[in-house]
């Protein structure tokens, strides 16, 4: 049990709790320890397993289900959802690239920052070796001081040494170019949509329950080197995209209302 807690769950780092037996319970759906409609354990047989509160697995529980991951059926417990279909790539700018198009003035809330290591997703996403050491930062993001959403971001710390020395309230991505010299390239964003847990509609200043969606997006260099993973958790109310495809490529319109 003590190895099972040392090797995945860090209560010294800037990741919760919930969220870091979130990335462990997906990994293990996404390496088939469960089949779909496979019912899992109890939340308390989850948390006894983990040493962890109930009320800790029940948040990661309760995100998975928002993410389409699990289903909860009433009076007989959880279990392994139908995977979601994905779209393909796309490119976009940075969040704040946007918002100044739009004679908005972007800013941030930094909620986490610290250095961590990559567990077998995050890792796999970034093509770095797992428990390779990599920078966290948790923010929430504004729009003329308006919350729009949350952002987890990962970055593998050999490119960005000492960043969590560094402001990292206002754009990251000229952070990343101006001190590392580390210029993204292009991206690649997946989306779902998502109905917000409890804690998250209240950063965002929402009444509960209410709708939004994930991104998560891989940041590339030029050379092809992830740089960046990002999971963003965005409000549905005020932001919105719009795709126009075309013969020979894609344009994307993030819109806010």
């Amino acid at each position: 049990m003590d190895n099972i807690i040392n090797k995945y769950l860090d209560k010294n780092s800037p990741i919760p709790l919930y969220y870091q037996f979130k990335v462990i319970l997906r990994e293990e759906i996404e390496n088939g320890k469960w089949k779909i409609d496979e019912k899992i354990p109890t939340e308390k047989e989850f948390a006894d397993l983990y040493y962890i509160s109930i009320t800790t697995v029940r948040q990661a529980l309760n995100a998975l289900t928002i993410e389409g991951v699990l289903v909860r059926q009433q009076g007989k417990g959880t279990f392994i959802a139908n995977p979601k279909i994905e779209k393909g790539p796309i490119i976009l700018t940075s969040f704040t690239e946007e918002m100044a198009k739009r004679g908005m003035k972007a800013s941030s809330k930094v909620l986490h920052i610290g250095n961590s290591r990559a567990d077998k997703r995050i890792a796999r996403i970034l093509k770095i070796l797992p428990g390779s050491n990599v920078t966290f930062i948790q923010r929430l993001r504004f729009a003329d001081d308006e919350p729009m959403g949350i952002q987890n971001c990962y970055i593998p710390k050999d490119f960005v040494p000492n960043l969590t020395e560094s402001d990292v309230s206002g754009s990251l991505y000229e952070l990343l170019e101006n001190k590392y010299q580390l210029k993204i390239a292009n991206a690649i964003e997946k989306y779902s949509a998502v109905l917000l847990e409890k804690h998250i509609s209240k950063l965002l200043h929402l009444n509960y329950p209410a709708v939004g969606f994930i991104v998560e997006r891989t940041a590339f260099l030029a050379n092809g080197k992830p740089v960046e993973f990002v999971e963003s958790i965005m409000r549905g109310d005020r932001y919105s995209i719009s795709i126009n495809l075309v013969k020979r490529g894609i344009e994307i319109n993030r819109n806010l209302r």
